[in-house]
C-alpha cells in the first residue's frame, strides 16, 4: 500500500503554524511556571489567563494573515496612485509634441506672474512668436517635417531662455514666452536675439530654413488681466507679419 505523506504548510500557512505554537508554549510555560512556584491562582483567574493568551494568538494570526498583506497591498496602490498622478500632471503641464510648457501651464503662469506684478509692481512682459510660412513646410515637405521643425525651433528657443523665463506652445506654430522682471527695452532686445538664433538654423532639409515674427508686450500696472497682455501681444504678432514677416513688433499701450 502507498502512503501519501501530508506536505508540510509554507508560505503564510506556515507562519501561522509557528506563530500559534509559539503562543501555545508560552502559555505552557506560564502554566509550568505557577506549578513550580506552587502559586496559588483560583479557576476565574486562570481563565482569564487563558483568554488574553488565546486573544493574543488570534490578534497575531489575524494581523499576518490579513492585516499585514492588506497593509501592503494599500501601500502599494497609494504609490501607484501617486505616480499616475504626477505623471498626469506631467502630460498638462507640458506639451507632447515640442516638450516645453503647454498653453495650459503657460496661461496659469501668467495669472500668477501677473498678480504678483500687481503685489510688488515689479516689471513683467510676454513676447508672441509665429512661425513664418509654416503651412508652405507643411505642403512641401509632410507634417511629420513639419512636426520635427517645430520640436526643433522650439528647442533652439528654449536654449536661449533664461532660468526665470517661461516659454511653451500657445497652439499650432504659435509660442508664448513670459518674462518677469522685464521691461519693454529688455523683451525687445532678448526677441531680436531669438529672432535671429530661429532665422541662422538650419533645418536639415536642403538647407531649408524658417523665421519667426514675434510680438513683444509689457505690463503696466491697472492693464487687469492676463487676458489683455496676451492681446496686447497678439496684436503687435500680427502687425509683425502684416510689415512683412521676419521682424519684431512693439505693442503700444492704448
Amino acid at each position: 500500500m502507498t502512503h501519501t505523506s501530508i506536505p508540510p504548510p509554507t508560505g503564510l500557512g506556515a507562519t501561522i503554524v509557528k506563530i500559534a505554537l509559539l503562543m501555545l508554549a508560552v502559555e505552557l510555560l506560564i502554566m509550568l511556571g505557577f506549578y513550580w512556584l506552587e502559586v496559588q491562582i483560583s479557576d476565574w483567574r486562570l481563565a482569564l489567563v487563558d483568554a488574553g493568551l488565546l486573544a493574543v494568538i488570534v490578534a497575531t494570526i489575524a494581523y499576518f494573515a490579513f492585516v499585514h498583506p492588506k497593509d501592503q497591498q494599500i501601500r502599494a496602490m497609494l504609490a501607484a496612485l501617486e505616480e499616475a498622478r504626477l505623471e498626469a500632471e506631467n502630460v498638462a503641464r507640458f506639451d507632447a509634441l515640442t516638450g516645453v510648457l503647454s498653453r495650459r501651464a503657460l496661461l496659469d503662469v501668467l495669472d500668477t506672474e501677473v498678480e504678483r506684478a500687481k503685489r510688488y509692481g515689479s516689471a513683467l512682459a510676454c513676447l508672441m512668436l509665429d512661425l513664418d510660412h509654416f503651412k508652405k513646410i507643411n505642403d512641401t515637405y509632410g507634417h511629420q517635417f513639419g512636426d520635427k521643425v517645430l520640436h526643433q525651433i522650439a528647442q533652439v528657443i528654449s536654449g536661449h531662455c533664461r532660468t526665470n523665463d517661461f516659454f511653451g506652445r500657445y497652439g499650432g506654430e504659435e509660442f508664448l514666452m513670459v518674462l518677469p522682471e522685464t521691461r519693454m527695452d529688455g523683451a525687445t532686445t532678448f526677441a531680436e536675439r531669438l529672432r535671429s538664433a530661429v532665422a541662422e538654423t538650419s533645418l536639415d532639409r536642403n538647407e531649408e530654413r524658417i523665421t519667426v515674427s514675434i510680438g513683444v508686450a509689457e505690463w503696466h500696472n491697472g492693464d487687469g488681466s492676463a487676458s489683455k497682455l496676451i492681446s496686447q501681444a497678439d496684436q503687435a504678432l500680427l502687425q509683425a507679419k502684416a510689415a512683412g514677416r521676419d521682424r519684431i513688433m512693439i505693442s503700444q499701450p492704448v
